[in-house]
C-alpha cells in the first residue's frame, strides 16, 4: 500500500513550498502540469492522495483529474486553487471526482488535515 502524495502545479517555486512544507510528514512527489503528472503516475505511481491546481497551461486541473480518475479511480483527488471560478469548480467536482476543493493560500494545517483525511479515504478503500 501507498501513502504517496503528488502535487501538480506548474509554478515551480509553490511545489518547492510544498515540499518544504511537508516533506517530513509525508512522501511528496510533484509535476509541473497534467501531462507530467500522468506520465509521473505511470513510472512511479500509485499515488494515494493527488493535488492539482486549476489554472495549468495544457490540461486544466479539472481535465487532469478527470484522466487521473480514469487511470486511477482508487487514488483521492484535490483541487488546490487561487481562482474561485464557479464553473470551473463545478467542473472539477463533476469531472474529477474531488475529495476536497482547497484554496491558496492554503494553511500548513488545513492541507495537512485534507491530505490526512484523504489517505483514510485511501486505505479504506483498498
Amino acid at each position: 500500500m501507498t501513502d504517496k502524495i503528488l502535487f501538480v502545479d506548474d509554478e515551480p517555486f509553490v511545489l518547492d513550498g510544498y515540499m518544504r512544507m511537508l516533506h517530513r510528514e509525508f512522501k511528496v512527489d510533484t509535476a509541473g502540469s497534467g501531462e507530467q503528472a500522468l506520465a509521473t503516475i505511470q513510472v512511479s505511481g500509485p499515488y494515494a492522495v493527488v493535488i492539482s491546481d486549476m489554472r495549468m497551461p495544457g490540461l486544466n486541473g479539472a481535465q487532469f483529474l478527470a484522466r487521473l480518475r480514469q487511470k486511477s479511480p482508487d487514488t483521492v483527488r484535490m483541487l488546490l486553487t487561487g481562482y474561485t471560478d464557479i464553473d470551473a469548480a463545478v467542473e472539477a467536482v463533476n469531472e474529477g471526482n474531488i475529495l476536497r476543493y482547497l484554496t491558496k493560500p492554503c494553511e500548513k494545517e488545513a492541507l495537512v488535515s485534507a491530505i490526512k483525511f484523504g489517505l483514510e479515504k485511501y486505505r479504506s478503500a483498498m
